[in-house]
C-alpha cells in the first residue's frame, strides 16, 4: 500500500474527536414535548463528556416523572450528545445510557431513534 492510500484510509476511518458536549432531553411544556439541550445551542458546549454525564445525572435527579401523566417541567430521554448531535456512551457504563426513557408522542422520529439505540 502506498503511503497516500494509507493516510487516506486513516483519515477516513479515524475516530473524530468531538468539539464539545451537550445534555439533550425532552421537556414537557404547555401540553407538548419539546427537545432541548443544555447548554443551549448558541452557547459554548461543555468541554468534557464526564461533566456532561454528571449534568445529565443531576438533571435526572431533579425530576421523577409519572409514567402515566405528564406535567409541565417533566424531563425525559436525557442523553449526552457531541457537537454534531451524535449520542455519546457513558464514561461509567460504556453504554448509551438514557435517563427517564419515554416514548414522546409529538416527536416520533426521536422516539423511534431511542427504541433502536437504547
Amino acid at each position: 500500500m502506498k503511503i497516500d492510500a494509507a493516510l487516506n484510509r486513516i483519515d477516513a476511518e479515524w475516530t473524530r474527536k468531538p468539539n464539545g458536549f451537550r445534555v439533550q432531553f425532552d421537556i414537557y411544556t404547555d401540553g407538548r414535548w419539546n427537545t432541548d439541550c443544555c447548554p443551549d445551542e448558541g452557547l459554548a458546549p461543555l468541554s468534557s463528556e464526564v461533566t456532561a454525564w454528571r449534568l445529565a445525572w443531576k438533571l435526572a435527579q431533579t425530576c421523577h416523572p409519572d409514567p402515566d401523566r405528564c406535567k409541565d417541567g417533566d424531563l425525559a430521554n436525557i442523553i449526552v450528545v457531541d457537537d454534531q448531535g451524535t449520542r455519546i456512551p457513558s464514561y461509567i457504563s460504556c453504554d448509551y445510557d438514557i435517563y427517564h426513557p419515554r416514548k414522546v408522542p409529538n416527536s416520533p422520529e426521536r422516539s423511534e431513534k431511542l427504541e433502536i439505540e437504547s
